[in-house]
């Protein structure tokens, strides 16, 4: 099975990438929200998740752990595919996570091809698994990324983000980081 990949983006399509490692082209299907922070030319670091079937192999990637774990929880429900998940996580891992702790159905199901049953079967099943506490660290994982995109290094961006505590969002870290390297 095919976990992790690190390569250079090639291609960029509607719903993923090509990521080219050591001359070998991998399609990579992303939810959109990751894949349209990639760049042709980037090097980048992705969790996949390979699906196989009788007639085909499909590569599923996420640009952070705590995304791709979040897929495989989806993966588990009974009726979500790969493809399905990935439309899911469309909505942003951050408000995925929400909205099954909170219990709302309604919000999942406003993606494209989740009705109401599926988007209450994945609540029931999925609420009370989903660890609030990991919403707090992939906000800071998602924060470190864009920090360093921006310029800042690692430790720069690390340090800042332990200064800011706890926030609502990805956003809000890195508001309050860049505030704080703002000062330096």
């Amino acid at each position: 099975m095919i976990s992790y990949l690190k390569g250079q983006v090639k291609f960029l399509q509607k719903d993923g990438a090509v990521v080219v490692i050591d001359n070998v082209g991998y399609e990579v299907f992303m939810p959109a929200p990751a894949a349209e922070r990639l760049k042709v030319g980037q090097e980048v670091e992705l969790y996949t998740h390979e699906y196989i079937r009788d007639d085909k192999r499909e590569l599923f990637g996420f640009l952070t752990r705590q995304e791709h774990a979040l897929f495989d929880d989806l993966m588990r429900v009974s009726g979500v595919g790969p493809r399905m998940g990935l439309h899911v996580l469309s909505l942003g891992a951050e408000r995925v996570r929400d909205a099954i702790s909170r219990g709302d159905a309604g919000l999942l199901s406003t993606v494209s091809g989740v009705g109401k049953k599926t988007a209450q079967k994945i609540v029931l099943e999925l609420k009370g698994t989903i660890e609030t506490s990991d919403i707090s660290s992939q906000f800071t994982e998602e924060a470190i990324d864009a920090l360093r995109r921006l310029g800042y290094s690692q430790r720069e961006a690390s340090e800042a983000l332990q200064s800011v505590g706890e926030a609502e969002s990805t956003e809000d870290k890195i508001k309050a980081a860049l505030k704080i390297l703002g000062k330096r």
